[in-house]
C-alpha cells in the first residue's frame, strides 16, 4: 500500500509539472533571445569599435548629452536632447543651458559661450549643421561658411556628422577611442559595464572650446570613463568624471568656482521612427554664408544683429539696415601699427586699439548715437601681434626695436 501511493503522487507531480515544461518551451520557440555576439565575441581591446557598428547599425535612436558644472552655488548644465538617424546621417536636438539662480554670475558668464542663446534647437545634415532660434529660420553653416568665418563658427561646426554619430562632440565620439583592458561587469539583463580610462587631452575634447585654452597644460592623470553596453553590444550610456581637467583650467583662471566637472550620454529608442522637425521638414532655411559677415568687414555706419547666428560671439553678426532693430554700429575699422626703441612689455596691445577707437568714436557723426539706445562709450574687437626685432648692422637706428601691429573694429552696442 505505501509503495502504491508514492507511485500515484508521482504521477499526479509530473501531470502538474508537464504543463509548465511545455509552455516554457513554447515561449523560447517562438522568440529569438537577443545576443551581442557580434560585439562581445570580439576580442576585448576591440569592443569598442564593435559596439559603435551595432550602434549605427540600430537605425535610429534618442539621445541626451550632458556637460555638469558643480559649484558650491549650485549645478550648471549644459545640454543636448534629440534624435539620430544613422542611415541618413541626420540629427535633431534641442540645446541649452541651465543654472540655479545661486550659480556664480561670472562662470555662468564663461559658460554661456557655448549656449549663447538659451534653448536653441540643433540639427545635423552630413557636414551641414542648423542653427534655429525659437521659429526664426534655420541657419544653415555649409563647410564653406565655417571655413569663411573661421574658429568663430567652431562650437557649432563641432557637431556636424562623425564616424561615430550623427551628432558629434558628446562621448560617443570617445568610447572608440578607449581601450578596454579588464573584462566588463556582466548584469543579469545582459548588458556589460566598462571601466576606462581616457588621456585628459582626449577628455578635453569634450568641453566648449572657448574652454580649450590648456593644450599641452593638461597634466598626465587621467579621466575615468564608465561605458555601458546593452545585451545586443549597442552602447546604451557613457559617463565620464572631468575633475582631472580641473586643475589646468584653474591656474589659467578658467572656471575657478568650479569643483566637480562631469560628462554624460545616454541612448534609448533604438530603431524607432525619428520625427525629423528639422530644415527638411520644409521650414525656410538661410545660407550662414550669404546672410552673415564677420563684424570686422562692416564699413563705418553700418548697423548688424548679433542675435540668432548660434553662435555666442560679435564676430560673425548679421548685417541690417540701421532702420531695423540692430544692436550694434560699427564706428570705424582702425590699424594699429607702432614701434618702440628697446625691448618693452607691451602686453598685449589691445590699449593702443581702444586709442585709436577713441579717436573713431570723436570723429563719428553725432546723429549714430540717436538711431538705438546705445550703451555709453564704445566696445572693441580685434587682436594684435607684438613682436621684438634687433638689428646689428652698425647703421644709425639699428639696435632692438618692439613693435605693435593689430586690427581693431570700434563699435557702438545697444544698452
Amino acid at each position: 500500500m505505501g509503495t502504491l501511493k508514492t507511485v500515484r503522487r508521482r504521477r499526479a507531480m509530473i501531470a502538474l509539472l508537464l504543463p509548465v515544461l511545455i509552455g516554457t518551451a513554447g515561449c523560447g520557440a517562438g522568440e529569438k533571445a537577443p545576443t551581442g555576439e557580434p560585439v562581445y565575441g570580439q576580442p576585448l581591446a576591440e569592443q569598442f569599435h564593435a559596439a559603435t557598428d551595432a550602434t549605427r547599425a540600430a537605425g535610429t535612436a534618442a539621445f541626451v548629452s550632458t556637460l555638469t558644472y558643480g559649484t558650491t552655488g549650485g549645478d550648471a548644465v549644459q545640454r543636448a536632447r534629440g534624435t539620430q538617424d544613422y542611415e541618413r546621417g541626420t540629427s535633431r536636438a534641442d540645446t541649452g543651458l541651465s543654472a540655479p539662480s545661486t550659480f556664480p554670475k561670472g562662470t555662468l558668464e564663461l559658460l554661456s559661450g557655448a549656449a549663447p542663446e538659451g534653448e536653441q534647437a540643433l540639427a545635423t545634415a552630413g557636414d551641414d549643421v542648423y542653427v534655429r532660434n525659437g521659429r526664426s529660420a534655420w541657419l544653415k553653416y555649409t563647410p564653406e561658411a565655417v571655413s569663411r568665418f573661421g574658429e568663430a563658427t567652431a562650437e557649432v561646426a563641432g557637431h556636424a556628422a562623425g564616424d561615430a554619430a550623427p551628432y558629434s562632440g558628446t562621448l560617443a565620439d570617445l568610447v572608440p577611442r578607449a581601450i578596454p583592458r579588464e573584462a566588463p561587469e556582466r548584469r543579469a539583463d545582459g548588458s556589460r559595464v566598462y571601466r576606462v580610462t581616457l588621456l585628459p587631452e582626449i577628455a578635453g575634447e569634450l568641453l566648449p572650446r572657448h574652454l580649450r585654452g590648456a593644450g599641452d597644460a593638461w597634466g598626465t592623470e587621467s579621466v575615468g570613463l564608465t561605458v555601458k553596453l546593452d545585451a545586443e553590444g549597442r552602447l546604451a550610456s557613457a559617463s565620464a568624471d572631468l575633475a582631472p581637467l580641473l586643475t589646468a583650467l584653474h591656474d589659467q583662471g578658467m572656471l575657478v568656482g568650479v569643483k566637480r566637472l562631469r560628462a554624460a550620454y545616454e541612448l534609448t529608442a533604438f530603431g524607432e521612427p525619428v520625427k525629423d522637425g528639422g530644415p527638411s521638414d520644409g521650414a525656410r532655411v538661410e545660407d550662414a554664408g550669404e546672410v552673415l559677415a564677420p563684424v570686422a568687414t562692416l564699413k563705418a555706419g553700418r548697423c548688424a544683429a548679433t542675435g540668432g547666428t548660434g553662435l555666442g560671439t560679435e564676430e560673425i553678426v548679421r548685417p541690417v539696415d540701421c532702420a531695423d532693430r540692430h544692436d550694434i554700429r560699427v564706428l570705424g575699422q582702425v590699424e594699429v601699427d607702432r614701434s618702440f626703441p628697446g625691448q618693452r612689455d607691451v602686453g598685449s596691445g589691445d590699449r593702443y586699439g581702444k586709442e585709436e577707437c577713441r579717436r573713431a568714436d570723436a570723429a563719428a557723426p553725432k546723429d549714430w548715437r540717436r538711431g538705438a539706445p546705445y550703451a555709453d562709450g564704445f566696445s572693441v574687437q580685434g587682436e594684435s601681434e607684438v613682436s621684438v626685432s634687433v638689428t646689428m648692422d652698425g647703421k644709425p637706428g639699428s639696435g632692438t626695436e618692439t613693435t605693435v601691429k593689430g586690427s581693431y573694429t570700434c563699435y557702438l552696442r545697444s544698452a
